[in-house]
């Protein structure tokens, strides 16, 4: 057996800071320095979501009034066409504020189909401010998510249930996250694939009958500065290490619940060695089971 000497509980120190500051002292602000801007850069809406309110505020002491027109610009590559992939349910592309509404919204309605696309982006741009000052922000990209995706089945935030060694086998449970890749369609992304030390995502893919996902060991699990953080595994009940360039192999069911028989964990090493500081986790195999 290839595991019986392990060390656990790797720790981290941190330090807490704090800064004093004059209490008497208050920021200067008037309405010459007013402005309006859109309060987030990005923003992600599902396709068979419901509406979503992008808020645009108008910072202002004293309340004055204004107004701001906005447009849609889909992307050059895979734009999002209004009327096609969402509707604006706005009455107009302009937005008008006051001291009693300092906030308006940029209200976007999906429009969902049967049939995989792909996502689709565009772009908020705010225009033709009107007795106010646009801000730095006044653009917002909006993705459009594809609920059609292939491996949607398996997306989306996971019950996860392993088996600690380290506890002699006892149950402990956590939650993961499996997202799709931007551009491969086979491919996954992972978030907290172990109970502790996967910080970072690990990628791994699935077959194309939608039955197996291949994790490739080796990869970086974490971000330390004293250590490199690895994703390795093992077969045969902890017997047979998993080689570098091979996989912890997981089980996806028809309800995408995935079951993973390797023993899989995150095995730190002293930064730029191969010097074993421990491993962080180590799961006696693991259930994915979809929230």
């Amino acid at each position: 057996m290839k595991i019986f000497k392990l060390t656990y509980g790797l720790m981290a120190a941190g330090a807490l800071m704090l800064a004093s500051c004059n209490l008497n002292e208050y920021p200067e602000f008037d309405d010459a320095n007013a402005f309006v801007a859109i309060q987030q850069s990005s923003a992600s809406i599902s396709e068979n979501g419901g509406v979503v309110e992008i808020p645009v505020m108008l910072t202002s002491l004293s309340g004055i009034s204004g107004s701001v027109d906005f447009t849609i610009t889909p992307a050059e590559t895979a734009g999002s066409v209004e009327g096609t992939h969402f509707r604006l349910a706005n009455e107009s592309k302009t937005l008008s504020f006051s001291k009693d509404a300092p906030t308006q919204y940029i209200k976007i309605e999906p429009i969902d189909n049967d049939t995989f696309g792909g996502d689709t982006k565009f772009t908020i741009e705010l225009t033709n401010p009107q007795g106010v000052t646009l801000g730095a922000n006044k653009k917002c990209q909006v993705t459009v998510e594809d609920d059609e995706h292939p491996l949607a089945f398996i997306l989306g935030t996971m019950n996860a249930l392993g088996y600690d060694y380290f506890s002699g086998g006892a149950e402990e449970e956590w939650t993961a996250t499996f997202e799709k890749d931007p551009t491969d369609l086979s491919k996954v992304w992972i978030y907290n694939i172990c109970s502790g030390g996967c910080s970072l995502p690990v990628y791994g893919i699935v077959n194309e009958d939608k039955t197996e996902i291949r994790i490739p060991v080796g990869q970086t699990t974490a971000n330390t500065s004293s250590y490199d953080v690895i994703l390795e595994g093992f077969r045969d009940n902890g017997e047979t290490d998993i080689p570098n360039g091979d996989y912890i192999v997981g089980r996806i069911t028809e309800s995408g619940t995935i079951v993973i028989s390797d023993w899989f964990g995150a095995h730190a090493y002293n930064a730029g060695t191969t010097t074993s500081a421990g491993w962080y986790a180590i799961e006696m195999g693991g259930i994915f089971k979809k929230q």
